[in-house]
């Protein structure tokens, strides 16, 4: 038997593979488990708000300082430690799958998930009262754990566009940690001290909308993430390299015989 019969195009380098189940399958399972993390973190935060005694207010009062409220005082640590899960079963997720991460990725989602744990065990002090240093560490860890989410988003969304299989994903990634990082700006902006506020520019009753703005797009992120983990663990693996290899070998034996 010659070459020739090996030219069929069944054979090329864009032919496609089944998704491979033995590698989908845990990453499959963490993906979910993700989002059934993500799930539990809303409905503990949406019980935090329709607990505040005052009535919903998502515009002054940021979601910490839901602690001081009968349900926040349970709900408010829950809900950090469920999106701390969430945030690391994604990441198991996405290397289950061999998404295109790095080190500066999936570090900054560690920064993330462990500022949560910090901010849930170290709650805050009573705005007004004298900053204690558990208060100081909860205002730290927080801060840092919002910007480092979007900064890895945008890490792979980076990386994302030069891999076929996950550049749809990319853009809103991209988008998400862009309004996440433009959010934290905003809500630092109203803690800056001014004589007399300037639009956000010492705004302090705009902190709790301008919080739950990156708040809400990390989430967003996250979902995406574990999202696009089950899109492309149901996918056909497309082989380029290794189906060249294939045919080569299958070449190199056909001709031997």
């Amino acid at each position: 038997m010659g070459t020739a019969e090996l030219t069929s195009p069944h054979l090329s380098p864009q032919a496609t593979l089944p998704a491979d189940p033995a590698r989908g399958r845990p990453a499959g399972m963490l993906a979910r488990a993700g989002l059934l993390w993500i799930a539990c973190t809303l409905a503990t935060a949406v019980a935090c708000e329709l607990g505040r005694p005052g009535g919903v207010d998502l515009i002054r009062p940021t979601f910490s300082e839901l602690i001081f409220t009968t349900v926040g005082a349970r709900l408010v640590g829950v809900s950090m430690v469920s999106l701390a899960c969430a945030s690391i079963c994604i990441a198991f997720a996405l290397i289950c799958r061999q998404a295109p991460t790095d080190g500066l990725a999936l570090a900054s989602i560690a920064g993330w998930t462990g500022a949560l744990v910090l901010a849930a065990v170290f709650p805050m002090t009573q705005v007004g009262a004298p900053p204690t240093w558990y208060d100081r560490l909860h205002t730290c860890t927080a801060l840092v754990g919002l910007i480092c989410l979007p900064v890895a988003g945008l890490r792979l969304a980076v990386r994302f566009r030069a891999d076929p299989r996950w550049q749809s994903t990319a853009t809103l990634v991209r988008v998400l940690s862009v309004v996440s990082l433009l959010g934290i700006a905003a809500f630092l902006a109203t803690f800056v001290p001014v004589p007399s506020p300037f639009w956000l520019l010492g705004a302090r009753q705009y902190s709790g909308i301008t919080e739950r703005i990156p708040l809400a797009a990390n989430i967003a992120l996250l979902a995406t993430l574990a999202a696009a983990v089950l899109r492309v663990a149901t996918r056909p693996r497309s082989f380029h390299a290794g189906g060249v290899r294939l045919r080569d070998r299958m070449r190199a034996t056909l001709d031997h015989d």
